[in-house]
């Protein structure tokens, strides 16, 4: 198998698909025995941007006049990167890739680290919890708005994550800058539901979380509203893999192979949320241990999600455009 040297751009070239997540695509192309170009000059095979930004034109348009195939890699959804959603932008690539996205085809997972190191804990606390930054968007689809009216009104519900204590000027910095991405980014639509979320402060905030699986294994069940109904990122898998029930927000979990009935599905509101919260509460939750232990201990299930499966899916569409 031919390997290939490529040169990586974009929002985030030296990151991997999940930040926790050691091995990155870069490091995994060097694993599968691929070499890194430092810049044009060096001849690449293959130019992949992984989340578009405006510093990657320059290099996207040389390519294009060096005959170098360019690849651009979807991670982040529209509502943090909107000209992931700009068909002018696709046109400028020879191939798309969208990770996480329940529609693209083939469909390439987010990729995570098995860990079940938590997933047996016994000793549970019979509240909800969610891990999550206090973020903002002003593009229209984000789902961060939902979550801090949620996380205000839920008695029930512990709150982890970083952000939520941030101080009302440094708010305002970040929605001002959150605006200008918009903006900018010339996204489809704006909404302005970030701004009224902006006054909503969590009832039950106890500070960041150093070990995600561990702190939501002291529950028994978790909330988990995605960034948007554009896809799907790690945060479901996540809590799963923690042994926690999950209330979901996001797109559809059988377009992804994980059983429906593992799941406490709402609407975006935050009324529907409270309810999926109470009726997760209710469930025998020794039964939906065993069916999430069963699914889990699957050998597929862990491949097909592993970040060496999804990198290569990725690596692999690279090769193909110049083969």
């Amino acid at each position: 198998m031919a390997k290939l040297k490529i040169f990586f751009i974009g929002q985030n070239p030296d990151r991997g698909l999940k930040d926790s997540d050691p091995t990155s695509l870069k490091s995994m192309a060097l694993k599968m025995g691929h070499s890194i170009a430092s810049n044009l000059g060096d001849n690449p095979d293959v130019v992949i941007c992984v989340d578009w930004d405006k510093a990657s034109a320059k290099h996207v348009k040389r390519a294009e006049i060096l005959r170098i195939p360019t690849v651009l890699v979807k991670n982040e959804p529209s509502v943090v990167a909107p000209g992931h959603s700009d068909a002018r932008i696709d046109s400028k690539f020879g191939a798309i890739v969208e990770v996480g996205r329940p529609n693209y085809s083939p469909l390439i997972r987010w990729p995570q680290t098995w860990n079940l190191e938590h997933f047996g804990n016994k000793q549970r606390i019979d509240r909800a919890v969610a891990i999550s930054a206090n973020k903002f968007s002003f593009v229209s689809g984000e789902l961060y708005s939902l979550r801090a009216r949620v996380y205000s009104t839920s008695d029930s519900l512990d709150l982890f994550g970083v952000g939520w204590d941030r101080s009302v000027i440094n708010n305002a910095l970040k929605l001002a800058r959150e605006l200008q991405i918009a903006v900018l980014g010339r996204a489809n639509k704006i909404t302005l539901a970030c701004l009224a979320s902006f006054r909503f402060e969590p009832m039950n905030f106890l500070g960041q979380a150093e070990d995600k699986l561990e702190v939501l294994s002291r529950y028994k069940v978790s909330v988990v509203i995605e960034n948007s109904n554009e896809y799907m990122s790690e945060k479901l898998i996540d809590s799963i893999l923690a042994g926690t029930i999950p209330v979901y927000v996001g797109p559809p979990v059988e377009m992804f192979g994980i059983p429906p009935e593992m799941v406490v599905f709402a609407n975006p509101n935050p009324q529907d949320v409270t309810r999926a919260i109470t009726q997760a509460g209710l469930m025998s939750y020794g039964d939906w241990h065993e069916m999430a232990a069963r699914w889990l201990a699957v050998p597929e299930t862990s491949e097909i999600w592993s970040a060496q499966t999804v990198m290569s899916q990725i690596l692999n569409i690279a090769r193909s455009i110049i083969e």
